[in-house]
């Protein structure tokens, strides 16, 4: 198998996954609230016989904020990828500091961790935010891309934040 029908092959899996995504996202969007039903009335009733009808349990208050979770991966290891990829060349976890600054720019910033694992997850009022993970050293690598999240109350959202490494 040449490259260009392994490039084919890829670009259409990609295709079909983000085709999967969207329409994933569009049926979540378009669940709505249902309204509970009642039973009819029976047409005969008896005379001092009473029914009762369930009444619908309450559903719980969302919550005020939303949540973020994700993780913050560091690649290329390797210089050179390889295809089938190289188990020992996957990103790897990267702890970093993240700063979450909500879109509106007077609106003061917040700075999580993440953890060994390079995983972190955050509370947050509803609201556009954006996370970038800061380089422990003043250095110019590694270089991580910046990831914009809209979050919804009481829902959960999951981000990737991807640092590059300057390996080529």
């Amino acid at each position: 198998m040449n490259y260009n029908s392994m490039k084919k092959i890829f670009i259409g899996v990609a295709a079909v996954v983000i085709a999967a995504v969207i329409l994933i996202f569009a049926f979540q969007r378009a669940e709505g609230p249902v309204a509970p039903t009642t039973p009819p009335a029976a047409s005969g009733t008896v005379p001092g016989a009473s029914s009762t009808v369930p009444s619908p349990t309450p559903s719980p208050t969302p919550s005020a904020k939303g949540t973020v979770q994700g993780q913050v991966l560091l690649g290329p290891i390797c210089p050179v990828e390889r295809i089938p990829p190289d188990p020992n060349c996957a990103p790897r976890p990267y702890q970093a500091a993240i700063r979450v600054q909500p879109a509106d720019p007077s609106a003061p910033s917040l700075t999580i961790q993440s953890d060994a694992s390079g995983s972190f997850s955050v509370s947050l009022d509803p609201g556009t935010y954006t996370f970038h993970a800061q380089n422990a050293n003043s250095s110019y690598y590694p270089r991580c891309e910046d990831a914009q999240v809209r979050v919804v109350a009481g829902a959960a959202q999951t981000v990737t934040i991807n640092c590059d490494t300057g390996i080529r």
